[in-house]
């Protein structure tokens, strides 16, 4: 909670939500800003990268913010003088790998302002198998995202490609879980 909050508990934390933006469809920041903001969250939306629609789907084109484009607007983002409103960070999809350093560094900056933020990371490289996104992005969110999160959310495949383990049973999911952090 912030000072403003913690004041009046009715006002609620802002939520800074890093994903996808898809033309198509409900998923990355399109189904987590309305989510959010339906329940009465103020959401910070930065996107990633643009689709026509969920990845999963076919290939199609992606439209992903210059990185240098993309460092300035987290930089505007860690010295914003509202950062201390900011109560959680969500990343999701990733459109370049060097994205995920960017995000650590807002992570760091919002933790600074606001110790008590959590970072979710919604580790969205694959499913049924196979990868969806460059291995250099999955790779940058194993060794960037994944080890500073409060909470991670891969689903089996993610979690067997970040872990390097198989998935056999409920046994090899939680211990491949547990490599990953807290």
């Amino acid at each position: 909670m912030t000072a403003e909050t913690s004041r009046n508990p009715d006002i609620r934390p802002s939520v800074i939500v890093i994903s996808s933006h898809v033309v198509r469809g409900s998923v990355g920041n399109r189904a987590a800003v309305f989510a959010l903001e339906t329940l009465g969250f103020p959401v910070w939306a930065v996107p990633t990268v643009i689709l026509p629609w969920h990845p999963g789907h076919s290939r199609a084109t992606r439209i992903v913010p210059p990185s240098g484009d993309f460092s300035a607007l987290i930089d505007d983002l860690c010295s914003a003088p509202w950062i201390g409103e900011v109560g959680a960070v969500l990343s999701g999809y990733l459109g370049d790998a060097g994205q995920a350093a960017d995000i650590a560094r807002l992570v760091g900056a919002v933790r600074e302002a606001n110790p008590k933020a959590v970072y979710m990371c919604d580790p969205v490289i694959g499913d049924t198998g196979a990868l969806y996104v460059p291995e250099p992005v999955a790779q940058a969110i194993g060794s960037k995202l994944i080890p500073i999160a409060d909470i991670a959310t891969p689903n089996v495949h993610e979690l067997a490609w970040l872990s390097g383990a198989p998935m056999a049973d409920i046994r090899s999911i939680m211990a491949a879980a547990e490599t990953l952090g807290p």
